[in-house]
C-alpha cells in the first residue's frame, strides 16, 4: 500500500525548519553616532598622589556650606578631584537628542566603527537576541550613585563630555551629583550568535572586522547647581559655601543633565567566546 503523499510534506517541512537555521537579519545603512567628543580628560594616572581610582578619593579643598536662612555652618565637603576610572571609561553618546532610537532598545544592534571620522553607523534596526526578546532594562534606584563632589575651573574634567560639558568659571564653582539611573544589556543567554553570523555572512573580512555589538546602554543623571563668588550677606536668602578663603553664592536650584553611554564589544571577539 503506497504512502499519500501529502503525509510526506508536513515531514520535509520540518526537516527544513530544522537545519535552515535562524532567517538573517538585513544590513542597512542605518544613522551615524559619535562618541566621547568634547575637553579630553587630564588625569594623570602616573602621579601616586593623585588618588585617581575607583572610590576617587583624592582630597583636594574644604569647603564650608551656610545657609542664610538659618545662618548655620554645615560641616565642610572635602572636593573629590577624580571620577571613577571606570566611568572615565566609558562610551558616551555624543548627542542624546539626535538618535531616533529608543535608546534602552539601543543594545542587541550592530554597529560599524568608521576610523576616518570616528563615527558609528547602525547597520540593523532592531534588536538581535534570542527569540527576538527585548534587552533587559534595570533600574538602579540609590545604588547608582557614583560621584557627589564640588568642583572649579581647575578640576580636570572641567567643561568635558563626562560631566555633558557642564563647566564652571575661574570665579564660579559647581556642585555636582553624579548617578546611574537605568542600564538597559543583553545577557550573555540572550545573545543569538547563529542569528548574528547569518547576518554577516555576506560581508568580506575587511567589513567584518569594524563591526560591533552594543551590549549595554546606560542613562546617567548628573544634577548641578553653580556658585559665583559674592560677599557673605545673612540678609540675603541665598546659599552660601566658602571655598579657599572666597566666599560664593547661589539662588539656582539645581539642573539636571542626561548622559548615555554603551558598551560595544568588537563582534568578532563575541561571536569567538560563544
Amino acid at each position: 500500500m503506497k504512502k499519500p503523499h501529502f503525509l510526506i510534506i508536513p515531514v520535509l517541512f520540518a526537516l527544513y525548519s530544522c537545519h535552515s537555521g535562524p532567517a538573517p537579519v538585513q544590513l542597512i545603512n542605518g544613522q551615524k553616532f559619535s562618541v566621547n567628543k568634547g575637553k579630553p580628560d587630564n588625569s594623570d594616572f602616573s602621579n601616586p598622589n593623585n588618588g585617581a581610582g575607583m572610590g576617587g578619593t583624592s582630597p583636594v579643598t574644604a569647603f564650608g556650606a551656610y545657609n542664610s536662612a538659618t545662618n548655620k555652618k554645615v560641616e565642610p565637603e572635602v572636593v573629590v578631584e577624580e571620577l571613577p576610572r571606570s566611568y572615565k571609561q566609558r562610551k558616551f553618546l555624543n548627542d542624546v537628542a539626535g538618535i531616533s532610537y529608543d535608546l534602552f532598545m539601543i543594545p542587541g544592534n550592530i554597529v560599524t566603527f568608521h576610523p576616518k571620522d570616528t563615527t558609528y553607523e547602525f547597520r540593523t534596526s532592531k534588536a538581535i537576541t534570542k527569540g527576538n526578546k527585548s534587552p533587559v532594562v534595570t533600574s538602579l534606584g540609590g545604588d547608582g550613585s557614583l560621584y557627589s563632589a564640588k568642583i572649579n575651573s581647575t578640576t580636570s574634567f572641567n567643561g568635558s563630555y563626562l560631566i555633558g560639558g557642564l563647566s564652571v568659571n575661574r570665579d564660579e564653582i559647581m556642585e555636582i551629583s553624579i548617578q546611574d539611573v537605568a542600564i538597559s544589556t543583553v545577557p550573555d543567554s540572550l545573545v543569538d550568535v547563529d542569528a548574528l553570523k547569518a547576518t554577516i555572512a555576506n560581508l568580506s573580512d575587511d567589513e567584518k572586522k569594524d563591526l560591533y555589538y552594543i551590549k549595554a546602554a546606560t542613562l546617567t543623571y548628573i544634577d548641578n547647581r553653580k556658585y559665583t563668588e559674592a560677599k557673605f550677606d545673612a540678609s540675603i536668602n541665598s546659599c552660601f559655601v566658602t571655598a579657599g578663603g572666597k566666599t560664593y553664592s547661589s539662588n539656582e536650584k539645581f539642573k539636571r543633565e542626561k548622559t548615555v553611554s554603551v558598551f560595544l564589544i568588537p563582534l568578532a571577539h563575541l561571536l569567538s567566546v560563544h
